[in-house]
Parts: structure tokens; sequence; C-alpha cells
């Protein structure tokens, strides 16, 4: 119930935001697996990002919402973005109105993205790094 109102007032924050926030796909980051439990960071979908999430070592999966064909989601265990040490790329083949990546220690393609997991000992509940392209 507690993730079902996040995510409600989360979209009732963007239905309430200008005209060209509105157009704008949002990435949430997931505390567990299969976007569940808390919401650990939230960014928008334009590309050029590269931050520290605001929950270091927290997020396991990620839900994107409205998100724009072609954009490219880079998750990191190293905080400087290593590629020595695991790391997973997402990429969306298409608009995505709402769908989840439920780990990202998994590599799999569908109609709708692309994601490499490159394993070193684990990336769920470790991502330091994430880059939006």
């Amino acid at each position: 119930m507690k993730k079902f109102l996040q995510l409600a007032m989360f979209l009732v924050a963007v239905l309430l935001s200008s005209t060209a926030m509105a157009q704008t796909g949002f990435i949430v980051f997931y505390e567990g697996n299969n976007g569940s439990q808390n919401i650990v960071d939230t960014k928008d979908d334009s590309p050029g990002q590269d931050f520290r999430p605001a929950q270091n070592d927290e997020a396991r999966s990620v839900q994107l919402v409205a998100v724009r064909a072609n954009c490219t989601i880079q998750v990191f265990d190293d905080p400087n973005g290593s590629l020595r040490d695991d790391f997973c790329i997402i990429t969306t083949k298409r608009f995505i109105g709402s769908y989840i990546v439920n780990s990202f220690e998994q590599s799999y393609e569908d109609d709708n993205v692309r994601v490499t997991y490159i394993r070193n000992n684990g990336l769920d509940g470790k991502v330091s790094r994430i880059k939006i392209l």
C-alpha cells in the first residue's frame, strides 16, 4: 500500500507539472526487486545525466514511465562509473508507457527494452553511479 501511495503521489506531481515536463519521461529506482519497496531516486529521461543516486547502494530495480525511445540508462557498482566492476545497460527500443526492469542482474531483450548485465560480484542493491543518455 505504501508503494502504491508513493507512486500515486509521484504521478500526481507529474500531472501537475508544466506542459513541457508532462511530456518528459520518468525513471524511478526502487529499493526492492520487481519495482518493490521504497523509491530510492527519481529522474527524468533527459539525456546527458551522470550522477550518484540519492540513496547509494540501495537500488535493485527500475520503473520506466513515459520514457522516450532510444533512452539508455546505465547503472554501475563503481561510484565513478568504471566498467571494471558490475554494470547494467538498459536501452528502450520504443516509447515506454510503463515498464519495470525487475533486476539489474540479468540480460534479456524483448519488444520494449534491451538489458545487458556485466557481472563481477553482483549489482542489485549496490548501485553507486547512474548515467542517462
